[in-house]
Formats: C-alpha cells, sequence, structure tokens
C-alpha cells in the first residue's frame, strides 16, 4: 500500500470518529442550572473546612483540656490520635468530661467490647509415645 493511501484511510477513519463524537458531546455539555451552581459554591467552604479539620489538630485553650467528641460521648487525652481531630467536639477539663457523661476514650490498639489480654499458661512438654515393637 503506498503512503498516499494510507493517509487517505486515517482521513476517513478520522471523518467518521469525528461525525459520530460530536453529536453526543453537543448533547453532554448542557449548562449546569443557576441553582445547582449556587449549591456547589456554598458547599464548597464548608468541604475546604471539614478537610482542614480533619488534617489539623485543634490547640486547646488551656493546657490539660481533654477533647470531647460529643457525638460518641467519649473524651480524648492529650497524647491521643483523635485529640483535638473529631469532626464534632468540644474542650473540657476532664473533670467537666465526667460529670457531664462523657468517657474516656480506650487505649490505643483496644477493641471495642474486647477482654484484656492475659498470658498464656505455659503449656507441658509433649511426652512422646513408646514405638510399639512388632
Amino acid at each position: 500500500m503506498s503512503l498516499k493511501k494510507i493517509c487517505l484511510w486515517v482521513t476517513l477513519v478520522m471523518v467518521v470518529v469525528a461525525l459520530v463524537a460530536l453529536p453526543a458531546l453537543a448533547q453532554g455539555a448542557k449548562a449546569p442550572a443557576k441553582k445547582e451552581v449556587a449549591k456547589a459554591e456554598k458547599a464548597a467552604p464548608a468541604e475546604k473546612a471539614a478537610a482542614k479539620a480533619k488534617t489539623e489538630a485543634q490547640t486547646p485553650p488551656q493546657k490539660g483540656m481533654v477533647w470531647v467528641n460529643t457525638d460518641s460521648k467519649v473524651y480524648h487525652k492529650e497524647g491521643s490520635r483523635f485529640y483535638g481531630k473529631t469532626k464534632v467536639g468540644k474542650w473540657m477539663t476532664e473533670e467537666e468530661a465526667k460529670k457531664a457523661g462523657f468517657k474516656e476514650a480506650a487505649a490505643a490498639g483496644a477493641k471495642k467490647g474486647a477482654a484484656p489480654k492475659k498470658e498464656a499458661a505455659a503449656k507441658p512438654a509433649a511426652v512422646k509415645k513408646e514405638a510399639k515393637k512388632p
């Protein structure tokens, strides 16, 4: 096949693809409604603030305060991975948190409802069975 024929075939294929794709693109490119644009603009700052709150821990107003998660009714002490980081919460003293009915968060790595691990008792050495003689 000559180079001229290859160029003609490539051009023909490109024209066919363009004729098929253009109407589909024109239908899908409608402008969004004004209400949808307004909702997206209002939601954007809230989403940015939520993302920032997830990544940055808040600083307590006084030293020794705990972070209270008001949704889960649990408080986190300094050093906890959730200290000042949960979406919904506030700062309190530990005494205030206990009086308000909040519970201390479980230690890191502890499973909810799991009993503390006990050390395994020493197992007796296996007794070798004597081989039976034929």
